[in-house]
């Protein structure tokens, strides 16, 4: 009886008192989220399953991470590609966390050492390869096979946190500011060089029938002849001027006199 005089005058303190350590130790966890859970320093569990659960406060320490699929924008940043030459190159990595232990204990900042390890894989993988080429070995032309060894890269980079990237995108690829005019006009110069292979090429073609339908036609052509029409026709077919004709009025006796 004694004892439980004691404890009347208690009993508000006591109520409060649970009342404060039950509530606190009350944590909802919504879909896609898990809860780590460390006692005194020393990891615990991992709480997966989403609802109420009864996670004593003394003690304890939560770490809740996002189990979602997130995504990082990297910024623009200069590099030399395999040439050299300097470029603006971004990307945008999708990734999940699949190990909510190793995010939370082996890793400091989890998101921010993925976004860390993706700039440095970027950048490894554009020095490697040429902005464009003819081969079309290039990362320009190569945007799928590059996407790839960006991704399993920088899988390998981010395994000590727990993530899974889904996949690595090129964002931005063009060459910077300083030597963008530069490259502009020699790809206009290679552009020209190209366009006018092909028009020599069918020049000669068309020289060629020429020459055989004459042929065919029994017109005969002294050497001197045919050699000035096929050098006329090379100069109609691959000139860029407008052509003027000349007819001359005079014959070759004529103008000797």
């Amino acid at each position: 009886m004694e004892a439980l005089f004691i404890l009347i005058p208690l009993a508000p303190f006591l109520f409060f008192a649970l009342v404060f350590w039950f509530l606190p130790s009350l944590k909802i966890l919504h879909p896609q989220e898990e809860l780590v859970v460390l006692y005194w320093g020393k990891y615990r569990k991992t709480v997966a399953e989403p609802g109420i659960h009864f996670i004593n406060v003394l003690g304890r320490k939560l770490i809740r991470i996002s189990t979602k699929q997130q995504t990082i924008e990297l910024p623009k940043n200069t590099v030399a590609d395999g040439n050299g030459n300097p470029i603006i190159i971004s990307g945008i990595i999708t990734f999940i966390f699949r190990d909510t232990k190793k995010a939370t204990l082996e890793v400091e900042e989890p998101t921010r050492f993925v976004h860390s390890q993706a700039q440095a894989v970027l950048k490894q993988i554009a020095s490697q390869y040429p902005y464009e080429s003819k081969d079309g070995h290039s990362l320009k032309a190569e945007a799928e096979k590059i996407s790839a060894e960006l991704r399993t890269r920088l899988q390998e980079k981010v395994a000590p946190a727990g993530a899974q990237i889904n996949s690595f995108e090129l964002n931005d690829l063009a060459y910077a500011p300083e030597i963008a005019q530069n490259m502009l006009i020699r790809q206009q110069a290679m552009a020209l060089v190209d366009a006018r292979k092909i028009i020599v090429e069918g020049a000669v073609d068309i020289v060629n029938d020429a020459v055989n339908l004459l042929g065919e036609k029994q017109i005969s052509l002294d050497e001197e002849t045919k050699a000035r029409l096929i050098v006329n026709l090379l100069t109609v077919i691959c000139g860029d001027s407008k052509v003027q004709p000349t007819v001359a009025i005079t014959s070759d006796k004529q103008s000797s006199m």
